[in-house]
């Protein structure tokens, strides 16, 4: 009997411990800081004129007459790439490497164009636009274990890549479309049959139109805090590896890994897991952007200063482009769509 009483007390003070423990990590981590409510409460002024002001700048300093011939028709692709890449967690880098590659680019210069664009076309314009439209629907948790291991990754296989021939690459991102696509696929299936067995009359909703709390996960309940070591390294794992195997060699990767880690591993709303993956693949591209520029200076500059007007602009159209498209599972089956499309585009090159 004494044991079973002393059993009982050691239970009830770890659910206490738990309690606290959720109950302090609620207060250290705030909703939002000060800067990022500086950065929500100016966004409208960051994104015009400053940033278009900074941009004509650089227009002026980097650009010549032939430069600009030659790249006359990149703020097309950089709208058609950015307002999917800010609509869906791919990556502008899954329209602009197959159409830079059929344009006879190499690849590698692709992937590293791809991180250029999409460092500002998702990490700063993309942001900007989210922040100012709906700030809840980003999963700022998850963010350090989808950004920083990826990094790590990305950064040693950028000078030490593991595929060296442009068909290898190629094929990769073939398999990635093919395979993130069934994934998708599985995902519309079950939240359709769902719907089905619910018998709910209310419609998938509309990604600009309802908020997500941002304490809407499965951490409201303290005894799922003991569950946060195990996904956070699974996170960390799965985020290294899309680094390390698919950011530096294609150009895309880690918006995909995190919008899939944030479903099955965290297992947030759609629309956090959506946009989360949106704005960390941008953040991703932070550090390959600035290694190919500074280090390697393989960034076709020409073609991104020029595409970064048509980035601009799809970037701002995404929420709009979010809301014609209608339900969570319109969006879900156009990405899916796509990425069929490009994976087919790439094996018959």
């Amino acid at each position: 009997m004494s044991q079973y009483k002393a059993s009982m007390e050691r239970m009830h003070r770890q659910d206490a411990d738990a309690e606290d423990l959720f109950e302090i990590s609620l207060e250290e981590v705030p909703v939002r800081n000060k800067c990022l409510s500086i950065l929500e409460k100016h966004a409208s002024f960051l994104l015009m004129p400053v940033l278009p002001l900074i941009w004509c700048l650089l227009l002026v300093c980097t650009m010549t007459r032939p430069m600009l011939m030659s790249a006359y028709a990149m703020p097309l692709l950089g709208i058609a790439s950015a307002s999917l890449a800010n609509a869906v967690p791919v990556g502008g880098g899954i329209v602009f490497v197959p159409i830079l590659a059929l344009w006879g680019i190499e690849l590698k210069l692709g992937a590293a164009f791809a991180v250029a664009t999409m460092t500002f076309g998702n990490g700063v314009f993309g942001f900007l636009s989210w922040l100012r439209k709906d700030p809840t629907s980003i999963a700022w948790f998850v963010v350090p274990y989808a950004i920083i291991p990826a990094w790590v990754g990305a950064t040693w296989t950028t000078f030490h890549p593991i595929f060296k021939s442009s068909d290898q690459c190629r094929q990769l991102f073939a398999l990635v479309c093919l395979k993130v696509s069934l994934l998708v696929a599985r995902s519309i299936y079950i939240n359709k049959y769902n719907n089905a067995s619910d018998n709910s009359n209310n419609s998938s909703f509309k990604i600009t139109d309802e908020k997500v709390s941002p304490t809407h996960n499965e951490y409201d309940n303290a005894s799922n805090i003991h569950q946060l070591p195990l996904r956070a390294g699974l996170s960390v794992i799965c985020s290294f590896a899309a680094g390390l195997i698919l950011v530096a060699h294609i150009g895309i990767g880690n918006a995909m890994t995190t919008f899939l880690v944030c479903t099955y591993i965290w297992k947030l709303p759609p629309k956090q897991c959506m946009v989360t993956g949106i704005l960390c693949g941008g953040w991703t591209s932070v550090v390959p952007f600035l290694l190919h520029l500074f280090v390697l200076r393989d960034v076709p500059i020409a073609l991104w200063v020029m595409g970064l007007p048509g980035v601009y602009f799809g970037a701002q159209i995404a929420p709009w482009f979010h809301e014609q498209l209608g339900g969570i599972n319109n969006v879900l089956v156009a990405f899916c769509g796509f990425l069929i499309i490009m994976s087919l585009l790439l094996l018959t090159m």
